[in-house]
């Protein structure tokens, strides 16, 4: 950070505008004086007051000014402390110039006063008016800031909560598979325990987590089916398959399975048995990746059911519509006996 940086921004105008105020009417000084060491003079004295009477000001609007204050009141309070400080200046250089007796401006007559007063009241309004200006524009960002702030938090608890919905009948299902296939000896339900165990490892290990590999996605919703084929046996097929490039694709993590979710809960009621579901992820393109998820049957539209729902395709467009709005694709097929979900959302690679 360099040292004007940390300057406030107050200082960094009220230092910067007056010094080059001083530089550009030096000329006119100069012209009017005819003498440069009378000039300097002139300029560091009248321009230094105006520096020191500027900071008087800030302070009055400090202490006056406030957010509920009318335009009225506000115009008001300029206008009268640009007239006292455009005064002060006024008669300070009057002072200042019979001190000192410069012989090119030895006469002041009444106009030349008026148009001293005229100019020094313009300066401090215009002054009052970049100070005004600034300190409004800066109350707005201010208060962006904080609403932005706001929303992103708002954002990310909704984003938590729509997470959170998981399928609370799932975990009660594979324990009820694992229970029925214990002491039969044609089923060993230890790679079952192994895809529930990898599943739920994943879902801790996660859950905090915003973005997450499309691979470790990916693993988790083929332990996830794992276990749905081991609960329907022959009335369920499963095919996975993702290309390699996309396995290190960051995605928003609880991607897929709603997908996988909907596939299997509204394919059992439209499709002949077995109910086959594919899951296809091909090579992400131009900084985007697909995802595809496809079952046999027909498309039905969902309704809100709790007792039979996972997150669903509803939660998770807005989940897509928070994290990238306007920049995703959700869309639905059906063709040859087969629906197919695509969602394509833009990734970054790890």
């Amino acid at each position: 950070m360099s040292f004007i940086s940390k300057i406030p921004i107050f200082w960094r105008f009220q230092l910067g505008g007056w010094l080059a105020f001083s530089i550009f009417s030096f000329p006119t000084k100069w012209v009017i004086i005819e003498s440069v060491r009378e000039s300097v003079i002139v300029a560091v004295f009248r321009d230094g007051l105006g520096f020191f009477v500027t900071i008087g000001m800030r302070e009055i609007y400090r202490r006056c000014y406030h957010e509920k204050m009318t335009k009225a009141a506000l115009v008001g309070l300029v206008g009268g402390v640009s007239l006292m400080s455009g005064l002060i200046l006024t008669l300070f250089s009057l002072g200042f110039h019979e001190f000192l007796d410069f012989k090119a401006e030895r006469t002041f007559t009444s106009p030349v006063i008026f148009g001293i007063f005229y100019f020094r009241t313009g300066l401090c309004l215009g002054w009052s008016l970049l100070y005004f200006g600034i300190k409004l524009m800066r109350e707005s960002m201010d208060r962006d800031i904080r609403l932005a702030h706001a929303q992103a938090v708002s954002e990310r608890a909704e984003l938590q909560m729509l997470r959170a919905q998981m399928n609370p009948h799932f975990l009660f299902n594979a324990l009820n598979t694992i229970h029925a296939d214990l002491g039969k000896p044609e089923r060993n339900p230890k790679g079952l325990v192994q895809s529930l165990a990898a599943y739920l490892r994943y879902s801790l290990a996660h859950r905090d987590d915003d973005l997450v590999t499309l691979g470790c996605e990916f693993d988790s919703v083929s332990a996830y089916l794992t276990v749905e084929t081991a609960r329907f046996r022959e009335e369920l097929e499963m095919e996975c398959a993702i290309h390699d490039s996309a396995r290190k694709a960051e995605v928003p993590g609880i991607l897929l399975q709603p997908l996988v979710e909907n596939a299997i809960k509204y394919g059992r009621h439209t499709s002949e048995l077995p109910l086959k579901v594919r899951v296809r992820i091909p090579a992400p393109h131009s900084g985007r990746v697909r995802l595809e998820v496809s079952n046999t049957g027909r498309w039905l539209e969902a309704k809100p059911d709790r007792k039979l729902g996972g997150v669903g395709l509803s939660n998770l467009r807005q989940r897509l519509e928070i994290l990238y709005p306007g920049n995703f694709r959700m869309d639905t097929t059906e063709e040859a006996g087969w629906v197919t979900v695509r969602v394509e959302i833009p990734v970054a690679s790890s």
